[in-house]
């Protein structure tokens, strides 16, 4: 199996480059502010090694393209406190699923190369169920997922494990509606969309890895709990959404539906620019009812589901921190 390159999916042309450069992308904020980790720099540099002894960077242009994407430093963003050997866990696997997504999803999606994705993901889930069983294909990205694994088996509680585990789940049944449709050249219907990009978003056990770098462990029977599985969900509809506001120059430039606003472009005869400003204003309202539920959540006096409050914060600002210095979505990258 042969995925070929991170973030060169599909080509753009002039024309639609020129377009993609008069977007006006709206200003995105957020009430908590973004905290850095004191180790970001460590962070980067050894996430950036462990991609090079693994063999996913192979060349100088690979190293290239993740230095200017400031992919290692994600996470020191998004969990700005907590042991720097844990949030290195959070980091490594970030950019792993950065380069599953554009070498994968995506990149076999468009090939029309589904068969190949559905036996890596199989594959995937296996290692994530066993990690310590032989890996099925011998590739570096399978052999670098089961050292993931084998960390977080190490350092998680056994209920953290399943939720890391289902959140795969779910990033595997998103990631193949996604490429079944790009394999298909048909841009999925808005709402089946909005579900895969939930479920494609990488949060549902981003936000474990929060805890485990933390030391605490949110309750199921919380978890469960109405108004905190709505601050959750919000959460991940934020990030997601933020980053389509900010991809989608970029996208433009590709002349590749990939982000709610060409979806909305496309399926409601929006421009772009218009399909933009909705978004970033269901952002806004979004970000609203998330400080709404918040702060009756801080009401009922737990100290965990404060704790876990926080970190969603923190991946909230810190995305939204790390979107502003990255150059992942420039334009011809």
């Amino acid at each position: 199996m042969n995925p070929g390159q991170p973030g060169r999916a599909q080509a753009g042309n002039p024309a639609a480059s020129a377009i993609a450069a008069r977007l006006v992308i709206p200003r995105i904020t957020f009430t908590v502010p973004a905290r850095l980790h004191p180790d970001a720099a460590e962070l980067e540099e050894r996430t950036l090694a462990w991609l090079r002894d693994f063999g996913i960077i192979g060349t100088d242009a690979d190293e290239e393209y993740l230095r200017h994407s400031t992919l290692g430093r994600t996470y020191a963003w998004m969990i700005p406190e907590g042991d720097t050997e844990r949030v290195l866990i959070a980091t490594q696997f970030c950019i792993w699923a950065t380069v599953q997504d554009d070498r994968y999803t995506e990149g076999l999606g468009l090939a029309g190369r589904t068969t190949d994705l559905s036996e890596h993901l199989l594959a995937c889930e296996s290692i994530a169920e066993d990690p310590f069983a032989p890996v099925p294909h011998d590739a570096p990205i399978e052999w670098a997922y089961r050292d993931l694994f084998q960390r977080i088996e190490h350092a998680a509680t056994p209920q953290q494990v399943l939720r890391i585990r289902k959140g795969m789940l779910h990033y595997s049944v998103g990631a193949v509606a996604d490429a079944v449709y790009a394999e298909h050249r048909v841009v999925p219907p808005v709402a089946e969309y909005r579900r895969i990009r939930h479920l494609i978003a990488h949060l549902h056990h981003h936000f474990v890895l929060t805890e485990v770098a933390q030391g605490f462990e949110m309750p199921t029977a919380l978890l469960l709990d109405p108004e905190v599985r709505e601050a959750t969900d919000l959460a991940i509809r934020i990030i997601g959404l933020t980053n389509d506001v900010y991809g989608c120059a970029r996208d433009v430039a590709r002349n590749h539906i990939a982000n709610l606003p060409m979806v909305l472009a496309h399926h409601h005869g929006h421009t772009v620019q218009e399909g933009i400003d909705i978004t970033a204003a269901e952002v806004e309202r979004d970000t609203a009812r998330f400080a709404e539920l918040a702060a009756g959540l801080r009401g009922r006096g737990r100290e965990v589901i404060a704790r876990y409050l926080r970190g969603l914060e923190d991946q909230i600002a810190g995305h939204l921190a790390w979107l502003h210095e990255t150059g992942r979505y420039d334009i011809g990258l």
